[in-house]
Order: structure tokens, then sequence, then C-alpha cells
């Protein structure tokens, strides 16, 4: 069974690389911007890198770097809608690697829940000097809020999935 689990994400690959062709370098984008946002900001507080939004828009705030991921996804899934939109079948198909997007961002909540304690250490590093700092539960209210928006963003997603399946 975790075997068949830990295949998914190479399967899905494939099967939408058949299925959709030239949109295949952008959903891996969007999953390596995904794997960038959980293991460097969501997983165990490590900071090792900088999401790739941060050399594009150094003055934004997190949050608003969170909403243009938001605006990617939306983006990327409402243009494979276009070109599929009369097909049920691949519009299913689409759905489910947007739950499994969904269900990676569910998982990356219930790790900051676990891990949740009231003072956390963070190390990492930054210009080559290594550091450790401490921070508190806010932080971890924080990441929750933003796997929260992830996941909220995910189910409308998947409601104009089911609208365009069935009423186009």
């Amino acid at each position: 069974m975790t075997e068949e689990k830990d295949a998914y994400p190479e399967q899905c690959r494939d099967h939408l690389e058949k299925m959709m062709g030239s949109f295949i370098p952008r959903i891996l984008h969007l999953e390596n911007l995904m794997n960038d946002i959980t293991s460097r900001h969501f997983s165990s507080g490590d900071e090792r890198g900088v999401l790739f939004f941060y050399s594009l828009t150094p003055q934004m705030s997190f949050k608003k770097r969170i909403d243009m991921f938001l605006n990617m996804l939306r983006i990327h899934f409402n243009d494979i809608y276009r070109t599929y939109e009369k097909d049920l079948k691949k519009l299913h198909e689409i759905d489910d690697h947007r739950a499994h997007l969904e269900q990676r961002m569910l998982n990356i909540t219930e790790n900051v829940l676990n891990n949740r304690d009231d003072r956390v250490q963070c190390t990492g590093s930054k210009n080559g000097k290594s550091f450790t700092r401490e921070t508190d539960n806010k932080e971890h209210e924080r990441k929750i809020r933003l796997c929260s928006q992830v996941t909220t963003a995910l189910k409308i997603i998947q409601r104009e999935i089911i609208l365009r399946a069935y009423h186009s």
C-alpha cells in the first residue's frame, strides 16, 4: 500500500504528460514551487534556501507570495479547463491531480500541528553562515493559516472543475 502511495506522483506525472503534452513543464514547475513551499516554510521550519518567489519579488510579504502562488495554480488549471472542457474523463483526471496537491497541503498542516511546541528551534544557513533561532506558536499558527488558504483555494478549484465538467 505504501509503495503505491509513494509511486503516485511519478504515475500521475507520466499520465498527465501523455494527456496534456505541453502543459507538463508548467505542472512540474508548480510541483517544484509546492515542494519549495513545503520544505522551506512548512515542514520543520528549516530555512536552508529561499523560495523561487523571493528572487522575483523581494519586497513582497510571504502572504503575498502565497497569494501569487494560488493565482498561478488557478491560471494553470483554467488553461487546462479551456483545452479539455468538453472531455469529462480528462476533467476527472485533472481533478485527481488537484486532489493530490490538496492532500499534500493537508498532510503539511497535520505535520505542523503535530510538531507544535511552545518554542520551536529552527536551523538554517544564510550567506554561507549557519544560524539557529527559536520561534513561538504564532509562527505555527501562521503556517497553519497559510496551509488552510491553499487547501481552500484547491477546494474552490475543485468546484470549478465540477461546474465546468457538468455544465459545459
